[in-house]
């Protein structure tokens, strides 16, 4: 795993990134009301952006969430020591409209597709999780070494102007090795590609 666990929630990472990683933050706005919101949370907390990035959850494990000790912010995005330090409680089992479970933090899954269809699988973590009132999220990071390491955040935030937007923060690195050079432009274009999709999915027009 990389070192910098829980980097996408640091408020100056965009502009201090950890060495070598790159940032990136993009957003789509996906309607306005309380209604759009929450159906947005329901899609994006029970895997909708990565499904609708046409990536394959293969398996998502457990038994390491009912363990996990959680990264948990307060409102300054600073690390705190216990659930009650912050305005949400993210080892609460929550579920979506139609019965489908929530992520969890500690949670870790397998996914196919990421870099291309003949790529094998991925392992990720789930960092942590945000459930406030008008900000709902969660990261992942990876748990392979190769081809890139990092960590990807997916939020949707219902906004003072009623706007409801996905929020979509990545830092990520390229694994070092004796390829690096050659294949760093293709992971990158394939990363941009992706962060494409990812932004999209939580659309209404894809059935959100």
């Amino acid at each position: 795993m990389y070192g910098a666990v829980g980097c996408t929630q640091a408020a100056d990472v965009m502009l201090y990134p950890p060495t070598d990683f790159r940032p990136t933050l993009d957003e789509q706005r996906l309607g306005s009301g309380a209604e759009r919101f929450e159906v947005a949370t329901d899609a994006l907390m029970s895997w909708g952006v990565p499904r609708g990035a046409h990536l394959r959850i293969l398996q998502v494990s457990e038994s390491e969430a009912a363990g996990y000790e959680p990264l948990l912010f307060n409102d300054f995005d600073r690390p705190v020591s216990s659930p009650e330090d912050i305005s949400t409680a993210p080892g609460e089992a929550l579920y979506a409209a139609d019965g489908s479970p929530y992520v969890m933090a500690g949670q870790s899954l397998e996914v196919s597709g990421v870099f291309s269809p003949a790529s094998g699988t991925h392992t990720y973590r789930v960092i942590y999780v945000i459930r406030e009132p008008r900000r709902v999220g969660y990261a992942w990071g990876t748990l392979d070494v190769a081809p890139v390491v990092g960590e990807e955040y997916f939020g949707v935030e219902w906004r003072e102007d009623d706007s409801v937007v996905a929020i979509l923060r990545t830092v990520t690195q390229v694994a070092p090795g004796r390829m690096r050079a050659v294949v760093t432009p293709f992971i990158r274009f394939r990363q941009w590609m992706l962060r494409r999709q990812y932004i999209r999915a939580l659309l209404p027009v894809r059935g959100v």
